[in-house]
């Protein structure tokens, strides 16, 4: 027997939980398939749970840097517990969506779905046909082309660990690494980052994140740029040795754990898009302006899992929903995401960016102005003893309005919406400046960026 609905949508996460609920509220019939937790990544095995144990790392170091100064005592972080506070948070998250849903009338289903035509898909023994389907089931850990990839712990089962080892390598320079490679240095684990290409967080500005990588040793990181794994293997003392290409050169390490942080790819494994001729590109499902596959005119991919040329961000996919219940209920015009969309590695100090980098700027011949500053002499950072703070802002030389700032500080994710913001407004640096600023804040040190 085959369920017909106005709209199937997979993955529950917040494009398609959105979709799903507005769907529902302008009166269509709706179903919402989700393979694994409802919810999607973000608030179960990412974003959230990661800032949960990067903000008590925070305060550790916080604490740490000031001791003597009027804070006096022990204070040590806890793998265990730290995972067993995070999971306060992530625990009662799937079940509450799940409910969530149905109370609002929509059916849910649990399993993968597999296309069996354009028009249908099956989720275990069951059969939805449906007049519009959206997918929006995110992304996954990438496949890497390296002998004995399968024994790469993947940032999914890192956050399940109840023990960390004492040597942890990152394989891939990007948020993933950097962001636990912080953490675990502060647990008093041995760190070490492998990173294939010579930039790491390669879409950030290389200024900057050369200084993360300052700051990253400073830790006691171990990070080696230009090094390609080529295999990894069991060691016979239960850790695993990776055998690697530098300059040429064979090199070898060894770790008691190995982590995935090579990236991610369109989570579409076993969905069958060739049943509904939807055709996939090399980062995710070939879409149009309205997120239509090139196929199916009622067929839709937002978020992660889609080709479109945006970062692969929470916000934006709420976003790209939001434009695309428009379409779909008022038959508007929509155009792609063009808004500055800011993006924060939760390291400590927290690497922040919108807008251009300074290398995005010269590739493309626009013109620019660039202010770059170490800030750390800054009452807003000095007083906390921090051991790095910049600050880089681009701005167009004709008309002084910013097209790019970047941030490496404490407070790097609330300033750079400040710059988002100023940005999308095509606000002045001399505009920007001239507001008036609660002193003393990290908002008050901005007339002094420039």
């Amino acid at each position: 027997m085959t369920s017909t609905y106005d709209l199937i949508v997979i993955g529950s996460g917040p494009a398609g939980g959105r979709a799903a609920n507005q769907a529902r509220k302008k009166g269509w019939k709706v179903a919402i398939v989700e393979e694994r937790e409802f919810g999607g990544t973000c608030p179960n095995r990412g974003c959230d749970p990661k800032k949960v144990l990067v903000g008590i790392s925070e305060i550790y170091d916080n604490a740490q840097r000031v001791m003597g100064s009027g804070l006096k005592g022990e204070v040590h972080l806890d793998w265990q517990e730290l995972k067993t506070f995070k999971d306060k948070f992530v625990e009662p998250v799937s079940p509450s969506i799940e409910e969530s849903l149905k109370n609002e009338g929509i059916d849910t289903f649990k399993g993968k779905a597999v296309f069996q035509d354009a028009k249908t898909i099956s989720v275990g023994d069951q059969t939805l046909a449906g007049q519009k389907i959206i997918i929006a089931t995110g992304a996954k850990p990438a496949t890497l082309p390296v002998e004995g990839g399968d024994l790469l712990t993947t940032s999914d089962e890192f956050f399940e660990l109840e023990e960390l080892p004492d040597r942890i390598l990152f394989v891939g320079g990007g948020y993933i690494s950097f962001e636990f490679a912080h953490l675990c240095a502060r647990l008093g684990k041995d760190v070490i980052i492998l990173h294939r290409g010579r930039n790491v967080l390669e879409s950030f500005d290389h200024e900057m994140t050369n200084k993360l990588i300052e700051l990253t040793k400073d830790l006691g990181v171990d990070i080696h740029v230009g090094t390609e794994v080529t295999a990894i293997e069991k060691a016979q003392d239960g850790g695993y040795r990776l055998n690697v290409k530098k300059f040429d050169h064979e090199h070898e390490f060894k770790a008691d754990l190995v982590v995935h942080g090579g990236g991610r790819s369109p989570n579409v494994d076993g969905m069958q898009l060739d049943k509904a001729g939807i055709e996939l590109g090399e980062k995710g499902i070939k879409v149009n302006d309205f997120y239509q596959t090139q196929s199916h005119s009622h067929i839709y991919a937002v978020g992660d899992v889609a080709e479109n040329g945006q970062p692969p961000l929470t916000p934006v996919a709420g976003e790209e929903v939001r434009r695309l219940l428009q379409h779909l209920f008022e038959e508007e015009e929509i155009s792609p995401v063009n808004t500055p969309v800011p993006s924060v590695v939760f390291t400590y100090p927290k690497l922040a960016k919108v807008g251009l980098t300074q290398q995005e700027a010269s590739s493309q011949n626009i013109p620019y102005e660039v202010q770059s500053k170490n800030i750390a002499s800054f009452f807003s950072y000095k007083r906390t003893n921090e051991n790095g703070a910049y600050v880089k802002i681009l701005t167009n030389p004709l008309t002084n309005e910013i097209i790019g700032a970047h941030l490496l500080t404490s407070s790097a994710e609330h300033l750079i919406n400040i710059f988002a913001l100023a940005m999308k407004k095509k606000m002045t640096k001399q505009e920007l400046s001239s507001f008036l600023w609660a002193y003393p804040s990290e908002e008050s040190d901005i007339p002094s960026f420039f």
